[in-house]
């Protein structure tokens, strides 16, 4: 049985100081969350890395012979199965001896992953529990003999360095075993850290990779209790700007007219336009025109577009025109007039508003 060896770190280029040693040449330095995403994008940061031989040389120098169960992570580019074939780490032969029950690739699989027992390895691919222990010590893995007497806060020590700040890191693979179960290091963290097993999901407060100091690190009561003593502030509604426009609702009656005032949302500002929807329809204008002038002709609109809200016509109308106008509503049909009588007024009518001007 091979004893535990224990990575100081997964990458010692990636995870030490950069300016300490030859690691500050390492590929995957500043680029840890990518490194962590794949295998296969771990591979590709190695297959350029300028010191990718010495990486895999102080990793075999490190584990020695040991199995793969107890490596972790690409080293020098290669997987914990490569770099132990490379070792001369020569896996031993499960058990055969008489007719095996079961499904035995589950249950190496899930000897591998850890966090369950033999009995409840046995029970779940139908493998006989002597067998399920016979293939455990055929993997070199811990058994609970193995893991007894090394309590939570001694493997914490054991797989944790210190940062800056007060931050500590956890290194190599991401989880280990601990009386028999595999867990993360940011639950051991808490559990060791508050003296109780986290409810839901462990989450980091700082944005340190890998820290798992304690006093960082909430579970879903906390952060729920946090919430609830410090409630988001209502949503404020962003303001909204516009263009405006003077619409006359009804063009032919008078110079009052009977106007609005339409408003235009502006959706965005560069530094040569202001665009803006009109009827629910994109546009935009010219933007150091419309500031400068404080409005503008839109050609392909046909309409004058102001920036500020303009002021409604309030000119009173010519005497004449006002007769003009009384004479071509009093001859409209609707009140006894005829069709002829009408246009004749409103051509005088609109004549007279062409020679005043308005």
């Amino acid at each position: 049985m091979s004893t535990l060896v224990s990575n100081p770190r997964s990458r010692p280029h990636a995870d030490t100081d950069p300016a300490a040693d030859w690691g500050a040449l390492g590929a995957c330095v500043g680029k840890l969350r990518d490194f962590h995403s794949s295998d296969a994008t771990a591979k590709a940061l190695c297959a350029g890395c300028p010191v990718r031989f010495r990486c895999l040389e102080e990793a075999l120098r490190e584990e020695g012979t040991t199995p793969p169960g107890y490596r972790s992570d690409i080293r020098g580019g290669l997987t914990p199965s490569e770099r132990a074939a490379l070792s001369g780490y020569v896996r031993p032969a499960a058990p055969t001896g008489g007719r095996v029950h079961g499904d035995l690739a589950e249950a190496e699989r899930l000897l591998l992953a850890g966090g369950l027992t033999n009995e409840d390895i046995a029970h779940t691919t139908g493998v006989g529990r002597h067998t399920v222990a016979k293939l455990r010590l055929a993997l070199e893995l811990p058994t609970r003999a193995d893991l007894q007497g090394v309590t939570p806060t001694e493997r914490l020590a054991h797989r944790t360095r210190p940062g800056q700040d007060g931050h500590v890191l956890w290194t190599g693979c991401e989880s280990t075993v601990v009386a028999g179960r595999r867990v993360k290091g940011i639950r051991l963290a808490f559990e060791v850290g508050y003296s109780r097993l986290p409810e839901g999901s462990v989450k980091r407060t700082c944005d340190v990779h890998r820290c798992v100091a304690w006093q960082h690190l909430t579970d879903r009561p906390m952060r729920d209790a946090l919430t609830a003593a410090n409630p988001p502030a209502p949503a404020v509604p962003a303001s909204v700007e516009y263009l405006y426009e003077l619409w006359d609702a009804n063009w032919d009656d008078g110079p009052l007219g009977n106007y609005e005032i339409r408003r235009h949302p502006i959706t965005k500002k560069t530094n040569l336009q202001i665009r803006f929807t009109y009827l629910g329809r994109p546009s935009f204008t010219d933007r150091q025109r419309i500031e400068a002038d404080g409005e503008i002709y839109h050609r392909r609109l046909r309409r004058l577009l102001y920036l500020a809200p303009p002021e409604l016509p309030t000119r009173p109308e010519p005497a004449d025109l006002q007769a003009l106008r009384q004479a071509m509503a009093a001859a409209h049909p609707d009140r006894g007039g005829t069709d002829a009588a009408f246009m004749t007024a409103h051509a005088a009518y609109q004549q007279a508003r062409r020679r005043a001007g308005v």
